[in-house]
C-alpha cells in the first residue's frame, strides 16, 4: 500500500512540474494574460498606452523561469497617431532613433523597474516593442 501512494505521489509531482514547465515555456498568450502583459511591456519600456486605432495587435512571450521577453506587433490606421505616442511615452520622445533601411528602431537600455529594455521598431504604420527582463 505504501508503494503505491509514493508511486501515485511521484506521478501528481512529474505531472504538475510538467505542466508548469509548459505553462511557463510557452510562447502562446492565454487570453487572460494578454492585457497585464501588453501593461507591463509597456511599463518596462517606459512607453505610453496603445494608441486609439490599434489594428493586427499580436502578443507573444518568451523565455523561462529566469528571462522573460514580451513582442507586441500592431499597425495605427494613422501616422499621425504614431507620432503622439512617441511623444507621450518618456522612453521614446527624447530617444533619437537608429535607421535601418525605412524602419525606426528606438533603443532603450536600460528598461524601467529593473527590467533590461529592448526596442521599438517601427516601419511605416507598423510598431513592434520588444522587451525582456532577465
Amino acid at each position: 500500500m505504501r508503494t503505491i501512494k509514493i508511486i501515485i505521489s511521484t506521478f501528481i509531482g512529474l505531472f504538475t512540474l510538467t505542466i508548469m514547465w509548459f505553462y511557463i515555456s510557452s510562447t502562446y498568450v492565454m487570453p487572460w494574460e494578454k492585457n497585464d502583459i501588453i501593461q507591463l511591456t509597456l511599463e518596462w519600456g517606459g512607453l505610453a498606452n496603445l494608441p486609439k486605432g490599434t489594428n493586427n495587435l499580436k502578443v507573444e512571450k518568451k523565455g523561462n523561469l529566469f528571462t522573460r521577453e514580451f513582442l507586441i506587433e500592431f499597425e495605427v490606421d494613422n501616422t499621425t497617431k504614431i507620432h503622439d505616442w512617441i511623444q507621450k511615452s518618456k522612453r521614446l520622445n527624447q530617444n533619437i532613433p537608429k535607421l535601418r533601411e525605412q524602419t525606426r528602431v528606438y533603443e532603450i537600455y536600460p528598461g524601467e523597474n529593473n527590467s533590461t529594455g529592448g526596442k521599438v521598431e517601427i516601419h511605416e504604420n507598423k510598431i513592434r516593442i520588444n522587451m525582456s527582463w532577465s
